[in-house]
């Protein structure tokens, strides 16, 4: 908590440095966020050198608005945000989602350190890989948005609700649904094996 209270702190100095015109706050920022934002595109845009245009133009567009700016008191959600719209505007407001197992694994490994969601074990890596890309197949584009900002990005259901244009009741529904629909088809492949399901109280 002390570390991330700390990030936030330096972000918000940065970012009111760059405000004011500091080049180095805006290298920092830059250099500091440009992989964050590039995982996030890529999880949600197939196209890799869309993503890197599009971060690129985000942070061609602060350098050079700048001054119209506001103070922020989160520059990531802020900067999720606006890549996401820049994304989506891109492409005729729509996105076409990458086919990334590793997160649904992350998804499937973190919901199991909350007493809220079933624990789920995977015994065979080459089995669990195909198994858990039908599982991201099977969610909606807006589901899995939805579960990679929460489990991977960590950003609370208002923060999620605004960087998807949606309310918060739907944001939270989104991520409840998408969890259901994994355990839902891990307990059928218990049957095969594949999966260890076991219930937290």
């Amino acid at each position: 908590m002390h570390d991330q209270t700390s990030m936030l702190s330096e972000d918000s100095s940065l970012w009111e440095a760059m405000l004011r015109g500091d080049e180095k706050a805006f290298e920092k920022l830059y250099q500091g966020y440009f992989k964050l934002l590039y995982n996030y595109g890529r999880k949600v845009c197939s196209d890799a050198a869309r993503v890197e245009d599009c971060i690129h133009d985000l942070f061609v567009d602060l350098w050079r608005y700048r001054a119209t700016l506001s103070s922020t008191t989160s520059v990531r959600f802020y900067l999720y945000r606006s890549l996401r719209r820049k994304l989506v505007k891109d492409k005729d407001d729509s996105l076409t989602y990458y086919d990334d197992v590793r997160f649904v694994e992350q998804v499937l490994q973190m919901s199991a350190q909350s007493t809220e969601h079933d624990i789920i074990q995977v015994e065979s890596i080459d089995q669990k890989t195909a198994q858990l890309r039908k599982l991201l197949n099977d969610l909606s584009p807006r589901q899995y948005e939805a579960l990679m900002l929460y489990f991977y990005d960590e950003f609370t259901y208002e923060e999620i609700a605004a960087i998807l244009a949606i309310n918060e009741q739907s944001a939270r529904n989104l991520v409840q649904r998408g969890l259901v629909q994994l355990r839902d088809y891990a307990r059928h492949i218990v049957s095969l094996g594949l999966f260890l399901l076991s219930f937290l109280f």
